[in-house]
């Protein structure tokens, strides 16, 4: 199962309520939502961080389709422990969404204080 989100591409109204008429969504999809996910962990683990992993897949429905998963940190014998930021795949062609250098490291810099806060410090040998 995986969840399709529509971007509403207008304003909220100044005053009053928003009225959305359900969109017709129809389209064909060419990346399923597990490639999507091996390709998001194969970008994090090589060119982000190792202890980054992609969650579940959430079809973003646009003028381009994308897959978009949370980024989690994740510790041995802690496992997930949180939410770091978001990779989209494209949902047509597989390809990345490439992580800015500013977001790459607004997520390194959040892990490492994370995790030294987790973990226990080593201890050095005598």
């Amino acid at each position: 199962m995986f969840q399709v989100v529509y971007e509403y591409a207008e304003s909220w109204p100044l005053e009053g309520t928003l009225c959305i008429d359900p969109p017709l969504i129809s389209g064909e999809i060419k990346v399923s939502p597990d490639s999507a996910r091996r390709r998001a962990n194969s970008y994090l683990s090589m060119d982000v961080a190792m202890e980054f992993q992609p969650g579940e897949p959430m079809l973003i429905w646009g003028e381009r389709p994308v897959w978009r998963m949370p980024v989690h940190l994740h510790l041995p014998s802690l496992g997930q422990v949180t939410t770091l930021g978001f990779i989209d795949i494209d949902a047509m062609t597989r390809a990345v969404l490439v992580l800015s250098e500013e977001q790459i490291h607004k997520m390194r810099t959040r892990a490492h204080a994370i995790a030294t806060r987790l973990t226990p410090a080593a201890t050095p040998a005598s």
